[in-house]
């Protein structure tokens, strides 16, 4: 059972936007977590926390994470507002599988995203990112593919090749190992790997519509969309289409 006195949790978690992200940490925090290892703050509007909330949990232990999940009423902060500083800021629609591995990670002992120190930039983070993906001792025997080829997706109706974000994809896919390929929703091929599908800015029926066409096509496919800021019925959505995996964009690292 978690102890509020080990990991302590602020915020309203029952928020339909929080409450997934919470009971997902919850289910996997490690036995061995028994002293202080951490604070997770969940913000439902702008100035909900103070920054003396954030200093005081620094002066409690300065070495452990803060993690701050904002809701979609805290969207925008870091341009109009005055966001909250020596934490691990994350909007509900970033949190993922791989995020919740990496505090998995910290609780365990091992070097993980949230080891960095609290003053980490985002491509101090992007770079031992890449280094941990590639360490097998980190890595998850369940997040490993069976296969190693890609169709990448995009612009629903051109040319999967025709932007920089889906060049960026199939760079960043190759690194892995993975041998690319691009297309679109009307692509005729025979393919059971990995379908990577960047939503661009079309309107989410748009959307919607052409994933449910993916998944009538490539039954046996795993499909990975990146989609800006989706909401949680949005998520929902695109799950019931037969979605596997959902990356948010901007993405973080």
């Amino acid at each position: 059972m978690l102890k509020t006195s080990t990991i302590p949790i602020l915020g309203n978690i029952h928020r339909s936007e929080f409450i997934s992200i919470y009971r997902g940490i919850i289910e996997m925090i490690p036995d061995s977590v028994s002293e202080y290892s951490g604070s997770i703050l969940f913000q439902s509007y702008p100035g909900e926390f103070s920054q003396a909330v954030i200093d005081r949990f620094i002066v409690l232990e300065p070495l452990a994470p803060i993690l701050l999940f904002l809701g979609s009423a805290s969207e925008g902060e870091l341009r109009t507002g005055y966001p909250l500083q020596g934490c691990f800021r994350f909007y509900v629609h970033q949190w993922n599988e791989e995020y919740q591995h990496q505090l998995f990670l910290y609780w365990s002992g091992k070097p993980s995203l949230f080891t960095l120190p609290r003053t980490s930039e985002n491509d101090e983070i992007a770079i031992f990112h890449t280094v941990s993906t590639s360490c097998p001792a980190n890595n998850r025997k369940n997040i490993i593919p069976s296969h190693r080829s890609v169709l990448i997706v995009s612009r629903w109706g051109t040319l999967g090749n025709d932007s920089a974000m889906n060049q960026f994809l199939a760079d960043f896919y190759r690194q892995q190992g993975f041998t690319t390929h691009f297309g679109n929703q009307n692509t005729t091929i025979s393919f059971d790997g990995k379908i990577i599908a960047d939503t661009d800015d079309s309107p989410f029926p748009k959307i919607l519509e052409s994933i449910q066409r993916l998944r009538r096509k490539f039954a046996d496919s795993t499909i990975t969309v990146y989609i800006n800021s989706p909401r949680i019925n949005e998520k929902i959505d695109l799950r019931n289409a037969g979605v596997d995996e959902i990356i948010s964009k901007p993405v973080f690292w």
